[in-house]
């Protein structure tokens, strides 16, 4: 892990005039510290704003930052930015783009150019400067990759950076530790877990295999977890580089992201026994695949007849990650390849899928992947290939619901009904100190934290 006396604080340019989505706010929340530091490129009331000095009406002759006035933080800098602006008149309209959006980018690169030891984002919702086309085409000035993204891209961006450090922010200036986060991100996240568990821990005649239960619905909160830490690994080798390293990186926790996928599934399989007493003892077909798991599934169904019509809505969720499972865990490693494509402007570490898989993507996400789609799969002269961090982002959000959803048609519910006495432990337990101050934490984690 890098030390923080190896790194200089990265600089994240705002522009501000474009920024008005949820996620920009988010990130707007937040003020210079020892990781990262904010200036605008465009009118700003909380962060300083990059100063353009004319030498001529058409002639810049620096951009000037003064941060002085942060005792903190405290700089001034002046750095050369040498170029004619009615050069960049030109070139924006030959580009198509408006002058005002494409000097962002100017300004962009003469900072990225003198601070070479300084990471340097532009933050945007300019359409065409998020266009990956655009960053192509001949006149665009050159730019390092993941260096002008959207607010959404933003904050996992800046998140990961941070936690490239150590420092895991729950909200501007409140910081956990890595357990911590991932704990309020899964419960933020898993909202029917909660009520769950607390039903399973409090009372005490849920059900004689109640041991087993608990067991069961920690098994799911740890999973979800773990993929939740997965993810961010796969995001950190998907932004550092292109190379060998960081490809073997990716396969590593994508082949362990595989393996929690299924797991949840079958955690919510155990626990829908143990929440309904299931007598069913061939435990190597308890699943929820109602076509191989068809015995125990049919005994499900008479438990709870509306788990049948929500499995069969959902069998593109079930069926997704079994197939790659089982050839991650019984026949191969994912094969992984650097993959260049030139028409889309794209250079990614990828792997190389089944059509099968490639199918089930596209029936699950609706996009047909004849081009790099928001899920990451992608086919190209009779081959089938994945990039497994935008694939695991839209995935584990597919999966949460569809956890949500199952964890409440469970109706763990009906056991308050019917036992008062858990109905006062809940309500004590609701209202203790410690209870109290996690219930704050997650609400401002919820809504101020970065990351995915």
């Amino acid at each position: 892990m890098p030390k923080r006396f190896e790194m200089k604080k990265m600089r994240v340019l705002l522009d501000s005039d474009s920024l008005k989505s949820d996620s920009a706010e988010r990130l707007l929340h937040y003020n210079d510290n020892e990781l990262f530091e904010f200036v605008s490129l465009g009118n700003s009331e909380k962060h300083t704003v990059a100063g353009l000095n004319l030498e001529t009406e058409n002639s810049v002759t620096n951009i000037s930052i003064d941060k002085s006035t942060d005792y903190l933080h405290g700089y001034k800098s002046s750095t050369w930015f040498g170029y004619n602006t009615l050069d960049i008149q030109a070139v924006a309209k030959h580009l198509d783009i408006k002058y005002g959006d494409l000097i962002l980018v100017y300004i962009f690169k003469a900072l990225t150019e003198t601070g070479k030891d300084q990471k340097t984002i532009l933050v945007t919702e300019r359409k065409k400067l998020l266009n990956p086309l655009h960053w192509k085409k001949e006149s665009f000035p050159s730019v390092p990759p993941h260096s002008i993204l959207s607010p959404d891209e933003a904050i996992i961006f800046v998140d990961l950076h941070c936690k490239k450090y150590n420092e895991f922010f729950t909200a501007p200036n409140f910081t956990a530790n890595k357990g911590l986060w991932y704990l309020y991100s899964m419960k933020t996240k898993l909202t029917a877990y909660q009520p769950a568990w607390s039903t399973v821990v409090f009372d005490k005649e849920i059900t004689p295999d109640k041991d087993n239960l608990l067991k069961m619905t920690a098994s799911l909160g740890d999973r979800i977890t773990d993929m939740l830490i997965a993810i961010d690994e796969i995001g950190t080798s998907y932004y550092t580089n292109v190379n060998n390293d960081t490809q073997s990186e990716i396969i590593y926790h994508f082949n362990y992201w595989i393996m929690l996928f299924t797991g949840v599934l079958d955690s919510l399989a155990w626990i829908s026994k143990y929440r309904y007493q299931i007598e069913f003892e061939q435990f190597e077909r308890i699943g929820l695949r109602t076509s191989r798991q068809k015995d125990f599934t049919k005994l499900l169904f008479e438990q709870n007849p509306k788990l049948k019509d929500f499995l069969s809505k959902n069998s593109s969720v079930i069926k997704l990650m079994y197939d790659p499972r089982d050839l991650v865990i019984h026949r191969a490693r994912l094969s992984g390849l650097r993959f260049d494509n030139q028409n889309e402007n794209f250079y990614l570490n990828m792997v190389r899928i089944p059509e099968s898989f490639f199918e089930q993507i596209v029936s699950l996400s609706k996009e047909k992947g004849d081009v790099l789609a928001t899920w990451g799969h992608y086919k190209s002269n009779g081959e089938y290939f994945l990039e497994p961090y935008r694939f695991v982002q839209k995935a584990t959000a597919v999966l949460i619901e569809f956890t949500n959803k199952y964890l409440e048609l469970l109706d763990f519910a009906e056991y308050r009904k019917i036992n008062l006495q858990l109905v006062e432990q809940l309500s004590k337990d609701s209202k203790s100190e410690s209870q109290n101050k996690f219930s704050q934490d997650l609400d401002r984690f919820s809504k101020y934290k970065l990351g995915y």
